[in-house]
């Protein structure tokens, strides 16, 4: 018999494409392959749906679900058309505003996690309202998040100290912080060229000008009191960003700001499905061996010169699968040490870098909570499910949390970590 592992990295490629070339929902598929990889192998039904993750599907719900009311009630139409209006026909600094947005949230200490949540609820209804691609838009606010992540005051860059200092190494983040604004630099342009950033979906006349006149209603005010009320809990007081978000929802129900039946039906339910659904495949691949069998695959050909983008494509790779915060670090981080130990010239401050940036950048996909957020608030809109549809973004995410990964592979073997880290 074939190899689990072998089997289930089969099965999530075979899903993925035939969700794409036959338009149906990847989850489902990914759900049934998880199944029949079970019956084969003998895999308990308790192991197979443990990878329906609870807390991604609080987050999406919750997130949504705020999200839904305050975008049926035409308070994010209203505040994007405002937004817009000042920028007028200076759209690309648009494109400032949302990365200074998601750095500042980031950086102030919540770090990057609860920020990916906060950013595609913000940048998505104002780039429908200026013409720009919603999913550039989110991501170059989740790269401003993802950039100071490692700032020392952040719950992410506690974490990697502690792993760094268990070793007896220095625990300062800061090199691993600029590496990684380097590498989201790179990124950004990269990702302004995947997804045409120069082309937009509207003239420059119906952009410039807009809403400034307008008013919030009372509705509308209680609203945007409401998402306020959100990012503070999120940002200051560190509230889990899901469970905030139903909480403040449910006010706002309360008090009348939307129909909450509408509201449950506008949810992205289909969205949800899939990323929730091949989490359940992915969940297989990991308890296979197939993450493990990727990473030792790119890390069994290493030497001196090629152990830092080894390293960085092995976390890219998992992160493909799972948390970077919650199972790529803990798991890399602690063999910097004997692996700089055994290599003089290398340091454990840029094999840290690399498997932080790695573990970062290939965060993304569309199974991951940056990628999904961006998913399901797009499919929010369906006047636009035309231009982008559930799949098709899907599949763009995917590739492009692969060019990320790649980004910091080349970075690390040209040596730029190894420079900036000292």
């Amino acid at each position: 018999m074939m190899n689990m592992a072998v089997v289930s990295l089969i099965a999530l490629a075979a899903a993925i494409v035939l969700g794409f070339v036959k338009k149906v929902n990847v989850g489902i598929v990914a759900i049934a392959m998880a199944y029949l990889i079970g019956i084969v192998y003998g895999i308990g039904a308790g192991k197979i749906t443990g990878g329906f993750s609870s807390s991604m599907a609080m987050t999406m719900i919750g997130v949504m679900y705020l999200f839904a009311i305050v975008s049926g009630n035409g308070t994010l139409e209203l505040l994007a058309k405002k937004i817009t209006g000042l920028a007028g026909n200076r759209r690309y600094l648009l494109y400032v505003a949302v990365y200074a947005i998601g750095a500042i949230l980031s950086g102030v200490g919540p770090g990057a996690i609860p920020t990916l949540a906060i950013v595609p609820v913000l940048a998505i209804p104002v780039a429908l309202k200026a013409g720009i691609n919603p999913i550039l838009l989110s991501l170059i606010g989740q790269m401003g998040a993802q950039c100071v992540r490692m700032c020392p005051i952040t719950p992410e860059a506690v974490v990697v100290a502690g792993l760094m200092t268990e070793q007896g190494l220095d625990g300062n983040t800061l090199p691993a912080m600029w590496s990684m604004w380097a590498t989201e630099l790179v990124m950004i342009a990269c990702a302004f060229i995947y997804f045409k950033g120069w082309k937009f979906d509207k003239p420059l006349a119906t952009a410039a000008g807009q809403g400034l006149e307008e008013k919030f209603s009372g509705r509308q005010i209680l609203s945007l009191a409401g998402l306020g009320l959100m990012i503070l809990c999120v940002v200051v007081f560190e509230l889990n960003v899901g469970l905030i978000s139903l909480v403040i929802g449910c006010g706002l129900i309360l008090l009348g700001c939307a129909d909450e039946k509408k509201v449950v039906r506008d949810l992205p339910w289909n969205t949800i499905l899939l990323v929730l659904g091949v989490g359940v495949l992915m969940n297989i691949v990991k308890l296979s061996g197939g993450v493990d069998l990727l990473a030792e695959s790119i890390t069994r050909i290493s030497s001196e010169r090629t152990i830092s983008p080894m390293v960085c494509g092995a976390a890219g790779v998992m992160s493909f699968f799972a948390s970077g915060l919650g199972v790529v670090f803990p798991t890399l981080i602690p063999t910097v040490g004997t692996i700089a130990a055994g290599m003089p010239g290398v340091g454990p401050a840029e094999l840290m870098a690399s498997v932080v940036i790695g573990g970062t950048v290939a965060g993304f996909t569309p199974i991951s909570t940056a990628g999904a957020l961006i998913l399901a608030g797009v499919s929010q809109f369906p006047e636009v499910e035309e231009t982008y549809s559930q799949n098709k973004m899907f599949v763009q995410l995917f590739v492009f949390s692969i060019i990320c990964m790649l980004i910091g592979v080349v970075m690390a073997a040209l040596g730029v970590y190894r420079v900036i880290c000292g």
